[in-house]
């Protein structure tokens, strides 16, 4: 199997999370021979060591497609596995992972360039991809109705929960928030217009005047993040922390009282169910697939309205019984998640393409 392994090295948040985890979790399988395509210059990591055997590719995309072709001719794997974007002519059969089409449903968070490229290059991998993956119901219906794909072409697989993932060394029981220091907020995702992060600045000023609260985002910048830095400086007890590794990302869904993730629209909404897998309440919104990621584990909220997104703020400092549940369940859903499952089902997929 050849894979397109791009995506590594680029702190690409839940792209690359789900490329580095696939290829950990495809090592165990069995009679699986592996060859990942890597950009040049990208450094080795533990998962690219044998038995999976790599291949440097160009970083510009039109190159690294023509590449990819070039490799899978000359390799003749059983399948090639694309992530968005499928290199044509390969002679072989294909698994395209999409992981949503938020373009479509939201253009107006994305670049003309980044519009124009998309609805020509993955609209055209889509049709010709020999079957589809894609990592939630919401973005599989999307797929479907916007894209015209065939039903029985796209495959639902969820995204899994890393191991780093879990309660602190206390356990998943922690200390109610009792108001005699501030409540720490997280955010965790790309600093752009998609994932709401000023609508929650506003509501987080909403209860300032009668709840304490500190915010930290962690993320590294996107489209126009440069516009949304500007709305966010100078706000008090706000600090943006940029890209964080996943043992310091971990660390901070321990020590927030609660993790906000308001996106707009995601396909997965891996944030949600790492916190959750940490011991920590979660609110989310209405957007794309989080209402079916989240189940009952968490405050669900319209992310365009402030002030909801407020009152669920409010609510998990005010109501500690509340907050104890949404751990609990939280961690019971986060088990339902699994990168093991997700390459087993991969495999699964893998060997119904190449027969």
């Amino acid at each position: 199997m050849l894979l397109d392994a791009h995506q590594l090295g680029r702190r690409q948040t839940g792209n690359e999370t789900y490329v580095r985890e696939l290829l950990r979790g495809l090592r165990e399988v069995d009679q699986l021979a592996i060859t990942a395509a890597i950009e040049t210059g990208v450094e080795r990591t533990g998962v690219l060591a044998p038995p999976v055997a790599t291949r440097r590719v160009p970083a510009n995309g039109f190159a690294r497609l023509a590449s990819l072709t070039l490799l899978a001719r000359q390799l003749r794997p059983d399948v090639v596995h694309a992530i968005y974007f499928l290199p044509v002519l390969t002679g072989r059969p294909t698994v395209l992972t999409i992981h949503d089409i938020s373009y479509e449903r939201h253009p107006e968070f994305f670049s003309w360039k980044e519009l124009l490229r998309n609805r020509a290059m993955i609209r055209g991998s889509a049709r010709r991809a020999t079957r589809i993956i894609t990592v939630s119901e919401a973005s599989r219906n999307d797929l479907i109705e916007l894209y015209g794909v065939e039903p029985s072409r796209v495959s639902v697989v969820y995204n899994g929960v890393g191991p780093q993932f879990r309660p602190g060394p206390a356990g998943p029981v922690r200390p109610a928030f009792d108001g005699s220091r501030p409540l720490r907020v997280l955010a965790v995702g790309t600093l752009q217009e998609r994932k709401n992060l000023v609508r929650l600045l506003d509501a987080v000023r909403l209860i300032a005047p009668e709840i304490a609260v500190t915010l930290r985002i962690v993320g590294p910048d996107g489209y126009q993040a440069a516009a949304i830095r500007a709305r966010l400086a100078g706000a008090a007890d706000t600090e943006i922390l940029g890209w964080v590794d996943d043992e310091h990302l971990a660390d901070e869904y321990r020590r927030a009282d609660v993790l906000v993730y308001p996106s707009i629209y995601e396909g997965f909404g891996l944030p949600v169910v790492e916190a959750m897998a940490c011991g920590t309440p979660v609110i989310t919104s209405t957007g794309g697939s989080l209402p079916e990621v989240a189940g009952d584990a968490a405050l669900i909220v319209d992310p365009l309205d402030v002030e909801a997104i407020a009152h669920a703020i409010r609510r998990v400092a005010t109501e500690p019984v509340l907050a104890a549940e949404l751990a609990a369940r939280g961690l019971v859903r986060a088990s339902d998640f699994s990168w093991d499952r997700a390459a087993t089902e991969h495999a699964r997929i893998y060997a119904e393409v190449a027969a």
